[in-house]
C-alpha cells in the first residue's frame, strides 16, 4: 500500500526534496558536531585518543624527535615506547606529536601508574636509576642519578659528581631505565 501523496506527481517531488534537504542538515549538524568536538580538546586529549587507536606517532621536543607507540598519555606526561627505549614527555614543553599510521599497534587505555612527568621523574629519584634530562631548546642535556626532585626543579649529580639544578619547567623529556610498570 503506497502512501496518499505518492498518487499526486508533485506531492511525491516535494516530499523527495523534504527528505533529501533533511539528510543534508543531519550531515551538517554531524560535521559541525564533530569539527566542535576537536575544537575542545587539549593535546593530552588528542594524544590519548591516538593512544587507545594504537597509532605510531612522532613526538618532538628539546630538538629531537622519537617515534613509536604512546604507552602513556596523561596530565602533563606523555610516555613513547620507541623500539630500544622509553622516553618520559614533559607535555608542556612538547614541539609537536604527530600520528603518522592509524592502528599501527593494538590500542590501549595507557599506563597509570605514574600520573604526572613529575611522579615519573620521582620515580627515578626513588629507584636511583640514572636518567638523562633534557631541556627545552637543547639549554641542558645532563644523566646523572636525581637526589632529589621538587616542586620546581630537580637535583642531578652527573657522572663526574657534579650536581646540578635543573627547572622542571624548562624539562622537554627524560630517558633512562624507568620501572617497567606492573
Amino acid at each position: 500500500m503506497s502512501s496518499w501523496w505518492s498518487d499526486h506527481p508533485d506531492l511525491e517531488t516535494v516530499a523527495r526534496r523534504g527528505r533529501k534537504e533533511l539528510q543534508q542538515e543531519t550531515l551538517s549538524a554531524e560535521l559541525d558536531n564533530e569539527l566542535l568536538r576537536k575544537r575542545r580538546r587539549q593535546l593530552v586529549d588528542v594524544c590519548y585518543e591516538w593512544m587507545n587507536r594504537g597509532d605510531l606517532v612522532t613526538v618532538s621536543a628539546g630538538g629531537q624527535e622519537f617515534e613509536g607507540r604512546l604507552v602513556a598519555v596523561v596530565n602533563d606526561l606523555l610516555v613513547v615506547a620507541t623500539k630500544t627505549f622509553e622516553v618520559v614527555f614533559n607535555l608542556t614543553t612538547v614541539d609537536f606529536a604527530r600520528s603518522d599510521r592509524q592502528a599501527a599497534f593494538s590500542g590501549s587505555s595507557g599506563d597509570r601508574t605514574v600520573g604526572s612527568f613529575r611522579a615519573a621523574l620521582g620515580r627515578a629519584e626513588v629507584d636511583q636509576n640514572p636518567i638523562r634530562l633534557v631541556g627545552t631548546a637543547g639549554v641542558f642535556d645532563v644523566t646523572g642519578v636525581i637526589d632529589a626532585s621538587t616542586e620546581d626543579h630537580v637535583l642531578i649529580r652527573d657522572g663526574q659528581g657534579i650536581e646540578w639544578a635543573l627547572p622542571r619547567s624548562r624539562m622537554a623529556f627524560a630517558v633512562g631505565d624507568f620501572p617497567t610498570p606492573r
